[in-house]
């Protein structure tokens, strides 16, 4: 239900009977929409009282539901809340008691996974990747992953792969990031998603050579070479796999030649993955 048709005190009430019952989610629901509707108004005093009364009633509705899949969910709404009213210590906490829920959640075998949780996983790794906790983000992507695939959610769980093998990378954590590529290649390749498929084999490629494993580089690239063929994608994926197999079979001078041609199609990030690629091959 919206809020449209109501007036400011019918929204008020109708928060306040839901508060005094205690039905916490739906009082949240009512005091976001009273904020939604001061913000409309420009009254900043009422818009800011109601986001932290809705942010306030979402964590009690996350302390007192049994699904703690659900209570993630909530916890991250009134982070939101929170966020938006520059209450960042609050945001914080409440960030920090979704991680509880995970964290309890993890000890538990009998919980029945289903599309919804798996999203409020996804939720909880996006709010630790934004605060910086790389780490923990790409232990609930790759969780959240496995879980998908189970459901046999192929495309979602390719894209949390990859939000691991992201999360590893900014960390520097290099064999974990390419587990991770290599089982979002994976899946992207099984769901037809060619184009994601033979990118993330790409990364993984460049990667491998960065760290002088040739043999397992070689693969990865023929792998995103397959995908290419099977996408029928004809350009700039298809060369930046062919210079991932050049170099793993040391042709830098050929792999250069191609690499000087797209190298400004790409990100900053991505040039120095393939540099770095380059320096090693040289190296050895």
């Amino acid at each position: 239900m919206g809020f449209s048709g109501y007036n400011s005190f019918d929204l008020e009430s109708l928060a306040e009977r839901a508060l005094k019952v205690g039905d916490y989610e739906s009082a949240a629901r009512f005091f976001h929409y009273l904020a939604v509707y001061y913000g409309m108004a420009n009254d900043e005093a009422n818009w800011r009282k109601f986001s932290m009364k809705s942010g306030e009633c979402y964590m009690l509705a996350a302390e007192r539901i049994s699904d703690l899949a659900k209570a993630i969910t909530l916890c991250l709404k009134a982070v939101r809340l929170f966020r938006d009213v520059g209450d960042a210590g609050r945001a914080d906490l409440c960030g920090l008691k979704a991680w509880e829920y995970y964290v309890a959640l993890s000890y538990r075998s009998d919980v029945e996974w289903d599309i919804e949780g798996v999203h409020a996983l996804k939720l909880l790794g996006d709010f630790l990747a934004d605060n910086g906790d790389l780490e923990k983000a790409a232990l609930i992507y790759w969780d959240a992953a496995e879980k998908a695939l189970d459901m046999g959610k192929s495309h979602l769980a390719g894209g949390l792969y990859r939000d691991a093998g992201d999360s590893y990378r900014r960390v520097g954590r290099m064999e974990p990031a390419i587990k991770s590529y290599l089982r979002a290649a994976e899946t992207y390749f099984e769901c037809q998603e060619y184009f994601e498929s033979a990118w993330r084999y790409c990364e993984a490629g460049f990667m491998l050579i960065c760290l002088n494993r040739l043999k397992e580089a070689l693969e990865a690239s023929e792998k995103a070479e397959l995908a290419c063929y099977r996408g029928q994608i004809e350009i700039f994926l298809k060369d930046l796999s062919r210079i991932c197999k050049l170099l793993s079979q040391g042709s830098v001078n050929e792999a250069r030649r191609i690499w000087d041609k797209i190298k400004l199609k790409m990100r900053g990030e991505y040039i120095r993955l393939i540099e770095n690629s380059f320096k090693t091959i040289k190296s050895h």
